[in-house]
C-alpha cells in the first residue's frame, strides 16, 4: 500500500524534466492542484535534475516521487521503450516501490495519464465545464499500480459549444478539433471538416463545363444542392489532386474528410445507379 497523502501532508514531489513539454508542464499543475485540492496536501513541483535534497522532505523520513513525463528516472526505470511505443496520447501509470510514475506521450499522453490517475484514485469527475465533483478526504492510499491504456480512436469530441471548453476536453481526453485545445492541453487534431464535396470539385468552378461530374436527378444534372458523381473517373483525379494539394499547405492536419454534402440528391446515373443496386 502506497500513502501518497495522509491526514492532509504527503512526503511526495512531482518530479518533471527540464526539458518537459508544454503538456507534462501542465500535467504537473494539474497534478498538484486538485491533490491539493482533495487532501490539502501540497506535493511541490521539482524541475530537472534527481537530487533527492530538492524533493519535499518531511522529518525522520524519505522523500518520495511522482515522476510525471518521460525523465532520467523513466530511463533508469526501463520504462522509456514501452512509453515511447504507446504514441502521442498512450500512457502507463506504474508504481516501483513506493515510487509513481505516471508519464506518456509528450503531446497529450502524460496529461492523460494524470487525468487518469486523478479520476481512478482520487474520483476526481469533471462533468461539464462548470460542474465538477472534487471529493475530499485527508488520505489517500493507493495499491499497487500497473495500467497501460492507450485511446480506442484517433479523434474524440464531445460535440456541443457548452463542451468546446478546452479543459473541460483536456480532462475528458477529447482531442477533436472544434474543442478549444490550447499548446498546454497538447493541442487538438486538426481536419478539414466534414461535407466536403463542394469544396473538393467545387460546383461554380466545374459545373457550366463538365456537369457530369456531378449528381444526375431524375435525368437530369443538377447544379445546385448537388453532390459529386462518384463513378467519375475525373472526379476521382481531381479529388486526389486537391487533397494533395491541401495537405502539402497544412502538414498539421491529421485527417482530411471526403464526405458527401448535407443533403439528398445523389447520383443516380446508370453507373450510380448500378453500384447502389448491386450494393443495395
Amino acid at each position: 500500500m502506497i500513502s501518497l497523502t495522509s491526514n492532509g501532508t504527503s512526503r511526495y514531489s512531482v518530479v518533471l524534466a527540464a526539458d518537459a513539454s508544454p503538456s507534462e508542464q501542465f500535467a504537473a499543475a494539474e497534478l498538484t492542484s486538485f491533490v491539493r485540492q482533495v487532501t490539502g496536501a501540497v506535493l511541490p513541483i521539482v524541475v530537472g535534475g534527481t537530487d533527492r535534497s530538492h524533493w519535499h522532505w518531511h522529518e525522520n523520513s524519505d522523500p518520495k516521487m511522482v515522476i510525471v513525463g518521460k525523465n532520467a528516472m523513466t530511463e533508469e526505470l526501463g520504462l522509456d521503450a514501452e512509453i515511447e511505443a504507446l504514441g502521442d496520447e498512450g500512457f502507463p501509470i506504474r508504481s516501483v516501490g513506493d515510487t509513481i510514475v505516471i508519464a506518456g506521450g509528450r503531446l497529450r499522453g502524460t496529461l492523460y495519464g494524470v487525468y487518469e490517475f486523478l479520476e481512478t484514485w482520487l474520483g476526481c469527475r469533471w462533468y461539464t465545464p462548470d460542474v465538477s465533483n472534487i471529493p475530499t478526504r485527508d488520505s489517500v492510499f493507493l495499491p499497487e499500480l500497473n495500467v497501460k491504456k492507450t485511446p480506442a480512436f484517433m479523434i474524440r469530441e464531445a460535440f456541443d459549444m457548452g463542451n468546446f471548453d478546452g479543459d473541460w476536453a483536456a480532462r475528458n481526453k477529447c482531442n477533436g478539433g472544434n474543442h478549444r485545445l490550447l499548446n498546454h492541453h497538447g493541442g487538438a487534431v486538426r481536419c478539414t471538416g466534414v461535407h466536403t464535396f463542394n469544396w473538393l470539385v467545387p460546383p461554380e468552378e466545374y459545373f457550366d463545363a463538365h456537369p457530369e461530374y456531378f449528381s444526375e436527378v431524375g435525368g437530369v444534372r443538377i447544379k445546385e444542392n448537388t453532390q459529386l458523381c462518384l463513378t467519375n473517373p475525373d472526379v476521382l483525379h481531381i479529388c486526389i489532386g486537391k487533397v494533395r494539394e491541401f495537405a502539402k499547405r497544412n502538414p498539421d492536419c491529421t485527417l482530411i474528410s471526403l464526405s458527401q454534402n448535407d443533403w439528398n440528391n445523389w447520383c443516380t446515373c446508370p453507373e450510380c445507379k448500378k453500384i447502389d443496386d448491386e450494393e443495395e
